[in-house]
This record gives C-alpha cells, sequence and structure tokens, in this order.
C-alpha cells in the first residue's frame, strides 16, 4: 500500500519551438530503495521508492523531469525481500513493481500534463477525443 508521495524536484525547459515531426519519449525508474521506521514507536518499517520520470520531446524539443519518492507499506517479510532483492540485483519483482509504478506513474503523467499545456507542447500521452459519428441514430428521427 502506498501511504505517502513525494516531489523532490520538477524541472521543465522548451529549447526550440515544435515544428515537424515530434517524438515525445517517456521513462520512469527506479533509482532507489531504503528502508524507512514509521514512528520510533512503532517497530514497523516501510520502503522508500526513489524515482526518476523524464519526458524527452525529440529532436531536441524539449524536457521535463520530475524526481521523488513514494513510501510503500507492506508486510515486514516482503519489505526485507524488496530489499535484499533490490541490493542484489537492483530488481524489483513485476508483482511489486506494477502498482508502485503505475501510480508513480499516474502523478507523474498528470504533472507533466500540466507542464506541458503551459509550455506549450504537445501532450506525452494521447487525450481522449470525441469523433463525429456521420449519422444521427435512429431514435433521434423526426417524425
Amino acid at each position: 500500500m502506498i501511504i505517502n508521495f513525494r516531489l523532490d524536484k520538477v524541472h521543465s525547459e522548451k529549447k526550440n519551438a515544435p515544428r515537424g515531426n515530434i517524438e515525445a519519449k517517456n521513462n520512469l525508474r527506479v533509482t532507489n530503495i531504503e528502508e524507512e521506521s514509521l514512528s520510533s514507536l512503532s517497530k514497523e518499517k516501510a520502503l522508500n521508492v526513489y524515482f526518476s520520470f523524464v519526458v524527452e520531446y525529440q529532436p531536441k524539443i524539449a524536457n521535463i523531469e520530475i524526481e521523488g519518492s513514494i513510501t510503500y507499506l507492506t508486510d515486514q517479510k516482503v519489505v526485507k525481500e524488496i530489499l535484499d532483492n533490490w541490493q542484489k540485483n537492483k530488481k524489483i519483482k513485476p508483482e511489486i513493481a506494477a502498482p508502485i509504478f503505475n501510480y508513480i506513474l499516474s502523478k507523474c503523467s498528470v504533472k507533466a500534463l500540466r507542464l506541458e499545456e503551459e509550455l506549450e507542447l504537445p501532450f506525452h500521452i494521447p487525450i481522449p477525443k470525441i469523433k463525429q459519428k456521420e449519422e444521427i441514430s435512429s431514435s433521434l428521427k423526426a417524425s
């Protein structure tokens, strides 16, 4: 369970005006995982999962960088297993990584969309659009 989300760095930079064929590539990576005590009164431990989310607009148009961490609370046995696995090979099991990455992606994507709008950049993810139907449905026809 994710109990906290913190941002440490939000940086956006527009280098050139968007022209022609633009490609927005985004990347999310975990940079570190550390154990954290939740309270001096409790023996319960959680994990701080540090991340970096980057959107790069090519060719050399702009970039958005977001860094921060989430606090992940889970069973103490799982905390130890995640830490051991991270320290040995810098990996997280897919069943644990998926909900963490999805949460971070949702928070960072919303933040990036706001920055993209302010910098007048195309959005890095598709926004839903309504398509016009060619015919009016039969229930709306005049009698």
